[in-house]
């Protein structure tokens, strides 16, 4: 019967009774542990799969005053950073610019907002991605980059494209991406509103290895 190294846990294989089956077998999943534990050279930290703590990347071309690579930090998953007036579908997963130790999954696919939500951290929570945001108001002057919601909820929201004083009567608000709403001096662009979901863990990969 074989018996398995210290530190990797690789097996050795006892000839004496082992057969060659078995043995090309250990072999086989030999290779597969050297190559799964063996250094990860890249040129961006990777912005998806999930990692243990203590993973490690390592840069392709490392330059003085730079670091070596990236350690992880924390057991999780990894994804971009939350974007405005991005485009997510389902199943896309981000993480907030400052770190709070949750992942986020889109639930329902849109347009994020202009300023970044606050990321609830309860589990499994969902919210939406409006910040900032009121209902739609007569004769208001609105400034460019404002968002409102139509009086009558329709699943989408609007960003002030032109400044200027709204109309005394509501607009015929569009519903496709990208769209114009002309609304006496102001005008506006429809977008469809995002959800989200927490989904878990982040991974959290921190520079490491100062080169001097």
């Amino acid at each position: 019967m074989s018996t398995t190294t210290t530190k990797l846990g690789l097996k050795k294989p006892n000839f004496a009774t082992d057969d060659i089956e078995n043995t090309l077998n250990e072999l086989a999943d030999n290779f597969q542990k050297l190559d799964d534990d063996s250094d990860d050279y890249v040129d961006f930290l990777p912005l998806s799969g999930a990692y243990p703590i203590a993973k490690r990347f390592y840069k392709k071309t490392p330059k003085s005053g730079d670091y070596i690579g990236w350690v992880n930090t924390r057991t999780g998953t990894s994804a971009p950073t939350w974007q405005k007036l991005k485009q997510y579908t389902n199943g896309d997963l981000i993480v907030p610019t400052v770190d709070n130790g949750h992942i986020y999954k889109c639930i329902q696919t849109g347009y994020s907002g202009l300023t970044e939500p606050v990321f609830p951290v309860s589990v499994e929570i969902e919210f939406g991605d409006v910040r900032g945001s009121n209902t739609w108001q007569t004769t208001t002057q609105y400034k460019k980059d404002d968002i409102v919601l139509p009086t009558i909820d329709n699943g989408r929201f609007y960003v002030c494209l032109q400044a200027g004083e709204s109309g005394d009567v509501e607009p015929t608000w569009g519903l496709a991406d990208g769209q114009t709403i002309y609304d006496k001096n102001a005008s506006w662009v429809s977008y469809k509103r995002l959800k989200w979901k927490e989904a878990g863990v982040a991974s959290n990969f921190r520079p490491y290895g100062k080169i001097e």
